[in-house]
């Protein structure tokens, strides 16, 4: 052990040497410009201008794969709020989807800025007409209409269309954003919105110490130590308890903001770490670009993300991050522990308005110990006898009432001796650095467990796999390295089923086995249910792109699109339509062979007539054409006329067949109640 301890510390001198400052001197290696001269009162606010209004979701919002771009202004869990044009402009774009913003229109304003009003239940009737006409045009209902200066200018107060709850919404409200001439999304309560109103400062829940390599402890340990911080009277946060640390650790956070108009959790955009008085990391959310706003992925702790839905950001820059939202010191970040002194630890956050929590600690240095103290121990649990799992790049090997001092790893049949590093009660734990080398085969006693690591892929550097049935193209799709594990059996496939982000689209070429090849057979993500991820046949094999990792299933899907008619007349048209397996691609209505549009709401299968002339009616043959995304076609065809008829017989019918129900439940109650009365008078008879 006394050989382990003097290597950590000469791998800690090695990385303070070469990728460190010893004196924390603040290098602003990322460095966001910050600039604060945004026109505060140029912009109008777009529902409901000049009272107060409640936010549903703030700027910089952690979601899922990117940072909330705008605000949510909530209409009250209702549809149709009046929605205004923020300054003079003219509408610049116009998309109609089923997902991201729904009915969306961005308006562009002569100081260079765009404003962007998304989740809209409709127009107003310039722009209505406007799209309709786009709509009948091209014969499609999705559209991406982007225009030129002179075509719908607008004014500054003009009510451009009404709130609504399409696309990607939980529920009504106005999606509002401000973007820069660059595309960058600017925090729109920047520009002076006396309308939202916050005087709250943000809440710290947890504050996470995670061991960043091999060689790293918190409180004794490798992992993540998680502590819930104590508020003191004057709103601060503090943990009593002096943590003890030793290599290099990241810091995590678990905080949002509180706003008094608002019972909904939001994102905070500030964030400040000093170690000793002098700033180690910086966060600045005033500013977002959309390239690369998926490296959320990699700003959060993405295993526990997809694990329970908990958003923690990373107080520190992870391998991979390409963001610009960052100041930090020489160590990115990343908090270097190689003394046994005390280090005062302080954690600054800020909502827009500039109210702050600020969370003290301490850590002390504390070199590796190989016994586990009982009273720092936080007990883990597996079944079996022995358990492995990789952080960053570390494999951490636990074992259960293990006597021996070391494990015995494999890759390619030749041993690796790792040492052990700590027990902890009847747990001995066993720590291997994968820089050092893979391994396929773990053993420790008589326990034994392959990890099926087929090899290390790095990023950065386009590279390939393959193994019979099986080649992988990773493009560039990885933010840090990856330890490739990939299992077959029949029409499954599984590609390390960890919680791993990537960045971008990998190409997968597989031929299953057991499968019936047909152009309806296609590859789903497994994962968390079922997803449609299509994928295209080259003779037995099936190449699919995936920006997820994880199980992956060859189905055939064969049953063809659902339709039901909800109502069918002379001034409208309205089905469900709906797909169990791949999804509903396209649908297409015509009467009498004209084209008409369907507007949808896919979060309730629903689709109805929209007329390009309010004035027309609909008479004639009906035929609607829905079809799933592996081209299983659904056909509805009804003459409209005959369906009127036919419905109006069956209400004849069924309104006849109620009055006499209703005249029989007359009759019977009047008969009740001359039975109820001789039954009286003959009573009183009997008591006379």
């Amino acid at each position: 052990m006394i050989i382990t301890r003097l290597l950590s510390k000469l791998l800690l001198i090695i990385y303070l040497v070469f990728d460190t400052s010893s004196n924390r001197a603040f290098a602003q290696r990322r460095k966001t410009v910050i600039n604060n001269q945004f026109p505060r009162g140029y912009f109008m606010f777009p529902i409901q201008p000049g009272q107060q209004a409640s936010l549903s979701g703030g700027f910089g919002d952690l979601r899922t794969n990117h940072f909330h771009a705008g605000v949510d202004i909530r209409t009250g869990g209702v549809e149709g709020y009046q929605v205004y044009a923020a300054a003079d402009g003219y509408v610049s774009k116009i998309r109609v989807m089923r997902g991201g913003y729904g009915n969306v229109i961005y308006i562009t304003h002569p100081n260079g800025y765009t404003t962007v009003y998304g989740h809209l239940k409709n127009f107003n009737a310039r722009i209505e007409q406007f799209v309709r006409q786009k709509e009948y045009e091209q014969q499609i209902w999705d559209v991406d209409l982007s225009l030129s200066p002179n075509e719908l200018l607008v004014r500054k107060g003009e009510i451009v269309a009404f709130g609504g709850n399409t696309g990607a919404s939980g529920g009504p409200h106005l999606h509002f954003e401000i973007r820069d001439e660059a595309e960058n999304a600017i925090n729109p309560l920047k520009f002076g919105f006396w309308e939202i109103q916050d005087s709250q400062a943000p809440v710290v829940e947890r504050v996470i110490l995670k061991t960043l390599n091999a060689y790293s402890r918190v409180n004794g340990e490798f992992g993540r130590v998680s502590i819930a911080p104590i508020r003191t009277s004057n709103g601060d946060y503090t943990i009593p308890t002096i943590i003890k640390a030793n290599g290099i650790i990241g810091l995590e956070l678990n905080a949002y903001d509180r706003s008094q108009t608002s019972p909904f959790r939001l994102g905070v955009t500030d964030i400040e770490v000093k170690i000793d008085g002098i700033t180690s990391y910086k966060l600045n959310l005033e500013k977002m670009p959309f390239d690369i706003s998926k490296d959320i992925n990699v700003h959060i702790d993405y295993d526990i993300a997809e694990s329970n839905g908990v958003r923690i950001q990373k107080c520190y820059i992870a391998d991979g991050n390409r963001l610009s939202i960052y100041e930090t010191d020489q160590n990115d970040g990343k908090i270097v522990i190689i003394d046994k002194e005390i280090h005062k630890v302080s954690v600054e956050v800020k909502d827009t308005y500039g109210n702050t929590s600020t969370t003290n600690f301490s850590i002390q240095g504390d070199q590796p110990n190989e016994v586990f103290s009982k009273e720092l121990a936080e007990e883990s649990s597996f079944s079996g006898n022995i358990s492995t799992t990789i952080t960053e790049n570390t494999l951490a090997i636990r074992a259960k009432n293990a006597k021996v001092s070391s494990a015995i790893l494999q890759y390619e049949g030749i041993p690796t001796v790792v040492p052990l590093s700590y027990r902890r009660n009847n747990e001995s734990v066993f720590l291997h650095d994968l820089n050092k080398g893979i391994a396929d085969f773990i053993q420790v006693e008589k326990s034994s467990e392959r990890l099926n690591i087929k090899k290390e892929i790095l990023p950065q550097t386009r590279q390939f796999y393959s193994e019979p049935n099986l080649k992988i193209d990773f493009d560039d799709a990885l933010y840090d390295t990856l330890y490739l594990k990939t299992a077959q059996s029949g029409n499954r496939l599984s590609i390390n089923t960890e919680k791993i982000p990537l960045k971008d689209f990998m190409t997968i070429s597989w031929r299953p086995s057991g499968v019936a090849i047909s152009p309806k057979t296609s590859v789903y993500y497994i994962n968390d249910g079922r997803k449609y991820l299509g994928g295209k046949w080259l003779g037995n094999q099936i190449q699919f792109k995936t920006k997820e990792l994880g199980d992956f299933q060859v189905i055939t899907d064969i049953d063809a699109p659902n339709i039901r008619p909800v109502r069918i007349d002379s001034t409208e048209l309205r089905f469900t339509i709906s797909d169990v397996l791949s999804g509903i691609k396209t649908f297409n209505c015509y009467v009498n062979g004209q084209w008409v549009l369907m507007d949808y709401e896919y979060k309730s299968n629903r689709i109805w007539s929209i007329k390009l002339n309010e004035s027309e009616t609909f008479s004639g043959d009906l035929k609607l054409e829905v079809t799933d995304n592996v081209g299983n076609l659904a056909v509805y065809e009804v003459n409209i006329d005959e369906y009127i008829s036919t419905q109006r017989a069956i209400k004849k019918v069924t309104k006849k067949s109620s009055k006499k129900t209703s005249k029989r439940k007359k009759y019977v109650s009047k008969s009740r109640k001359s039975s109820s009365k001789n039954s009286s008078k003959k009573s009183k008879r009997k008591r006379g």
